[in-house]
């Protein structure tokens, strides 16, 4: 049993330096400080004048900018880690405790100075990680090539801060509110922006032919869409399969694909439209629909649960759902087979989790709540297992010969691409593959600075498919106003959405949250996660825990992905949290209204999709450079699911 762990300087100079931090009982007769208190088994050894190499693996860095000037001159610094296990640890395990290691430095304030950064890293030895005997810690000054773009923090954030308005914007704005159409007044109110400043872009929208006004409906606007009249007939073979999307470049992926295809545009000015398309994907019936939505993410998706229920009940015939589209992928900083890159896609899948516990874990996992102990400084994810009844669609990818299945997949994909481009180059959409450059994995500091983590799998520039759970959960907020001593309870927004951020339509728009989705969630799905110092509030429709030290609130997040950058910060901390406890693929904005809606309609197939645009949940601004790339790879893996089944 190993007591003591040192800290040993093994190269010291001014622009690189090696540190080993060691657990044994060997000082070496080179101990220059030996810690008391709470550091009580901690030594720091004298430089070293020798070293012996030890078998290290999973290496992870980052780059980060340093001053010691007061930020007047930048360096930027590449810290890197290599662990070494003691030889019983399994090796299964032991890229995802090299990732749970170097996420763990930022569960609290990063330290601001070296003393603090090392002071941290023993305090994570000293109280976990056991399984590791070392690791080696790299601190060297990047030149050249090492250097590495080092983007702005607002790339993390849900588009939420008002930048200059653009055409651009007014355009998002109808996209996620079609098939509805949006009244003048609302979008500028929504956009905080004048009547006179909307006409202009909604005037050059229109000249582009991209959107129109509604007929007989003064100062409403729609996203102008390619409507193919459905016939006269009934087709013989009504749809078996139907399609779900959210955001437009979905859907203008999925009626890529469809052939034969026919649009019914039920369109309504109460903001209760539906748009259903039916027609053949490799031979198969289907329908598919897009699902109007408000805010930046799609917690705040509109009516998501009754227009699946309304889809299912025109198509009576319906036996499999699939939705498709972006998300977040899950980044794993140490293994390359598990990190998911930008443009990579995640099929929905259940898997046993291979703790100790043995935890059957769903297809989807929902986080409707958290319960808060702080004296325990621990916060208790409440979550919902959804798994399909059938798993025929997840089946048929796991089951498919990999590399054939992958090789149709990228020919599908690069003709989807191609025709995507040349059908929507008037309106200058682009769905190719941005450039590699432009896929960076941030971390966001308590500070408000940025760490850019490079790819375990930097050279692979093609898309993967995987299998696994895909997740969300509800977002926490506070009120700027509140000081530090104790967060005042505040409810969230409730339906009707008051337009009070970007793209806030509060015409016949629902919120949807964890009390509004009509699914009595098992309160024995629980997993603790432990975070300190941060208090949250409340929904005031959530119950009050009676041993809750802080106050915890549900809702939506506002329109900056949280409100301010400490919530923006906590969110995603809350997040990479439940991402890690229950081995999230992928992260999205919130399906579980949808997917209780489908269960509800007694359809027991189906699946999710997702296409990574970024390492959120799919809304951020790096997000929508990655969305369209994302989005048409993502229905080109549905395709190539199609090709490959029967139906009996």
């Amino acid at each position: 049993m190993c007591h003591l762990l040192i800290l040993s300087p093994l190269v010291q100079s001014s622009d690189y330096n090696l540190i080993r931090i060691e657990r044994t009982n060997d000082t070496k007769n080179e101990a220059q400080f030996i810690a008391g208190g709470p550091y009580q088994g901690i030594v720091v050894n004298k430089l070293a004048t020798d070293y012996e190499e030890y078998p290290t693996e999973f290496p992870c860095s980052f780059s980060v900018w340093i001053s010691s000037d007061g930020g007047q001159n930048l360096r930027q610094e590449i810290r890197s880690f290599r662990f070494c296990f003691y030889a019983e640890v399994p090796a299964a395990n032991r890229a995802e405790l090299s990732n749970r290691f170097v996420r763990s430095l930022f569960e609290d304030t990063f330290p601001k100075d070296y003393a603090n950064f090392f002071k941290t890293l023993l305090r994570i030895m000293q109280n976990d990680f056991f399984q590791l005997r070392a690791i080696d810690v790299e601190l060297k000054f990047a030149v050249g090539k090492e250097q590495m773009p080092m983007p702005s923090a607002k790339q993390l954030a849900n588009d939420g801060e008002m930048e200059n308005l653009s055409s651009g914007h007014v355009q998002e704005a109808l996209e996620h509110a079609y098939p509805n159409s949006v009244q003048e007044e609302v979008l500028a109110f929504s956009l905080r922006c004048t009547l006179d400043e909307l006409q202009g872009f909604l005037d050059q929208l229109e000249s582009d032919g991209i959107v129109e006004k509604v007929p007989d409906q003064p100062g409403e606007w729609i996203r102008k869409a390619c409507i193919v009249p459905p016939p006269h007939f009934v087709a013989k073979n009504p749809p078996k399969i139907a399609l779900i999307t959210c955001l437009f470049p979905e859907k203008l992926c999925v009626d890529t694909i469809v052939e034969n295809s026919s649009t019914e545009h039920k369109y309504s000015n109460t903001g209760d439209s539906n748009i259903f398309t039916e027609g053949e994907i490799a031979g198969h019936r289907v329908v598919a629909t897009k699902l109007s939505m408000i805010g930046t993410d799609r917690e705040a998706a509109t009516s998501a649960g009754s227009i699946t229920t309304r889809l299912l009940g025109k198509y009576q015939h319906v036996e499999h759902v699939i939705i498709v589209g972006v998300a977040g992928g899950q980044a794993h900083l140490t293994d390359p087979e598990m990190h998911i890159r930008l443009g990579d896609v995640v099929v929905s899948d259940g898997e046993v989790d291979d703790d100790a516990t043995g935890r059957q874990l769903g297809a989807y996992v929902y986080a409707y709540n958290i319960e808060s102990d702080s004296k325990a400084k621990e916060m208790r994810f409440e979550v919902q297992n959804l798994s399909p009844k059938v798993n025929t669609l997840a089946g048929a990818v796991r089951n498919a010969d990999k590399q054939s299945f992958l090789d149709a997949w990228h020919a599908n994909a690069s003709s989807l691409i191609d025709r995507l481009n040349e059908k929507h180059k008037d309106q200058q959409l682009d769905f190719s593959r941005p450039p590699s450059t432009s896929d960076v994995i941030l971390q966001l500091t308590k500070s408000g600075n940025v760490l850019v983590f490079p790819h375990p799998n930097e050279s692979r520039c093609t898309p993967l498919y995987h299998l696994g759970p895909i997740g969300s959960m509800v977002t926490f907020y506070k009120r700027p106003d509140d000081d530090d001593d104790g967060i005042k309870k505040q409810s969230p927004p409730t339906a009707p959405l008051k337009p009070t951020n970007r793209f806030g339509f509060n015409k016949g728009t629902q919120n949807l949250n964890a009390e509004s989705n009509g699914v009595g969630p098992p309160k024995q799905n629980t997993a603790a996660a432990t975070l300190s110092g941060d208090e949250l509030e409340t929904d005031g429709n959530a119950k009050e825990k009676e041993n809750a030290g802080g106050n915890i609130s549900l809702g939506s997040e506002s329109a900056d992905g949280g409100g301010t950058k400490e919530v923006r910060l906590v969110n995603e901390r809350l997040r990479e949290k439940f991402r890690l406890n229950y081995h999230l693929r992928a992260f999205d904005a919130g399906f579980d209204s949808v997917i209780a809606a489908i269960e509800g309609s007694r359809v027991d197939s189906w699946v999710l999709v997702r296409g990574a645009s970024d390492y959120q949940q799919g809304s951020s601004k790096q997000g929508k450079v990655w969305q369209n790339y994302a989005a048409a790879n993502a229905v080109a893996l549905v395709e190539t699911i199609l090709q490959n089944i029967s139906f009996g």
